[in-house]
């Protein structure tokens, strides 16, 4: 573009009636243009910088827009006009011109040498938005921005201000607190005034509150520093108080699934911990999987499959709960046709977890254990319940149940089972039996282990391994199908 134009343009920024022709103009030039002294040139221009203040909501738009290709246009180090941007945008007032500059802002974060105090005390300030775009994005940003500034004064007091805020803006904090807390011990030090918050929380009245800081809480024992930090303040004690109080407070079953998700997913790290040291929550985890109740059922069976799928949940599971675990099976077996959809789809990606290996392959014990399982499910050495899923018309509850099968023919008793599955075999060969490009990958990737295996007869060997060879799209000739009619 011709310096000349440019000035032009810019004084044209200055005129209101020709401000919106002129911003137009000035995107498409850049749009078409890589060059970054054009760029440079019109992010030090403060005659656009104005239009960041404009009124006028789509010439707003218009300047961050035209910011941003600026923006990309220049590394991080030719341009400290970069950096003004960004702060101009997150000091602003116009909510879409701070979502700007946090989009901008993660663009450049990589560089150690970009974020300072006052971009840190700039998204702090975001976080306490009204406007979820600008304040759900400052949480990650200060997940990655934070470690090194956490440690200063006015990062704390920022911070702090936060605890005073409404319920949304002190769940965000929250949220930050654990995932940088989890990070390291030291950190979970400085984040230590706002977790005791949040535990504080849970003695509210307010139950949605309380659900919502459970969620959050439960991120934080995905290392040993933030499950030492949980049982030292007394969270699971204060947990399993309230789940025994439940038949006084009808009110407090609304918290039961916060607890099962809570539970479940610190079952899935730690088994045995929450296994020997607080059963009730599993004998809750199985009365809800046992009712009727299709508002429970969908996260019961979230939980069930995410504290099953560990090896190690499994042996918990079978060992130390079996007897209940083979009747929700069986239940499971009586219900799963008359189930809704949507929460049919959950139970199968259940199902799923709970014969998957979290590994390369299962041991004989595990290889035992969900072979159990799946006889207390089906009650037949055959693969025909899930067939039936697979021949739906819904893709995906199809795609659900290629999920199932997949886990089940990843042991060597579930492909003795397909063999005894009449049509099976069949189905998977057939490549006219499908359309939807992501249940024929599915498919593809089930015959690729298949094709490894050496219970089948040496034809339906070679055919498996002849489909896995030709990929998941092959398609044969004319030539091909003549030459096979003929023969």
């Amino acid at each position: 573009m011709d310096e000349n134009v440019c000035r032009e343009l810019l004084a044209n920024l200055q005129i209101e009636q020709s401000r919106k022709t002129a911003l137009t103009e000035i995107k498409n030039t850049l749009i078409s243009s890589n060059d970054s002294s054009i760029a440079s040139s019109f992010l030090k221009s403060p005659e656009l910088l104005e239009c960041m203040t404009d009124s006028n909501s789509e010439q707003t738009l218009l300047a961050c827009d035209i910011l941003s290709i600026c923006m990309s246009n220049l590394s991080i180090d030719e341009s400290t006009e970069v950096k003004n941007v960004i702060e101009k945008s997150l000091s602003h007032g116009n909510a879409s011109v701070q979502a700007f500059g946090l989009r901008e802002l993660r663009r450049v974060s990589s560089s150690e040498a970009f974020a300072n105090e006052t971009l840190i005390l700039l998204v702090i300030n975001c976080l306490a938005s009204e406007e979820t775009s600008v304040g759900t994005p400052s949480i990650d940003l200060l997940v990655a921005l934070l470690p090194k500034f956490v440690h200063m004064r006015s990062v704390q007091d920022n911070l702090e201000k936060l605890l005073g805020a409404n319920d949304i803006v002190r769940c965000r904090l929250y949220e930050v607190a654990v995932k940088v807390g989890r990070q390291s011990g030291e950190l979970l030090d400085a984040m230590k005034k706002f977790l005791q918050k949040a535990i504080q929380e849970l003695d509210e009245e307010d139950i949605l509150l309380q659900l919502s800081v459970l969620q959050v809480l439960s991120d934080l024992p995905v290392n040993n520093h933030g499950m030492a930090y949980l049982e030292n303040n007394g969270v699971f004690d204060k947990l399993m108080q309230k789940i025994e109080r439940l038949e006084e407070d009808p009110l407090a079953t609304i918290l039961v699934p916060g607890f099962m998700r809570f539970y479940g997913s610190i079952a899935t790290i730690h088994p045995a911990r929450i296994y020997d040291g607080y059963p009730k929550i599993i004998t809750l985890l199985f009365d809800c999987l046992l009712s009727e109740d299709l508002t429970i059922l969908p996260t019961a069976y979230d939980t069930l499959g995410c504290i099953a799928y560990p090896s190690e949940g499994k042996r918990q599971l079978h060992y130390k709960h079996g007897a209940v675990l083979k009747k929700t099976l069986k239940h499971i077996h009586g219900v799963i046709r008359n189930l809704p959809n949507d929460i049919k789809l959950r139970l199968l990606g259940c199902l799923t977890n709970l014969f998957a290996v979290d590994g390369a392959s299962a041991d004989n014990q595990i290889t035992s254990i969900t072979q159990t399982w799946y006889g207390y499910l089906s009650e037949e050495e055959n693969l025909n319940l899930v067939m039936d899923y697979i021949r739906n018309a819904f893709p995906d509850i199809k795609r659900a149940a290629l999920a199932l099968l997949r886990a089940l023919v990843g042991h060597r008793w579930g492909q003795q089972y397909m063999l005894q599955t009449g049509g099976f075999v069949e189905y998977l060969l057939d490549r006219k039996q499908e359309a939807d490009k992501d249940v024929i990958l599915d498919k593809y990737e089930i015959i690729r282990l298949l094709a490894t295996s050496s219970v089948f007869d040496p034809q339906t060997s070679a055919e498996l391994k002849q489909y896995a060879a030709e990929g998941a799209f092959y398609v044969r000739g004319i030539t091909e199908v003549a030459v096979e009619g003929a023969s």
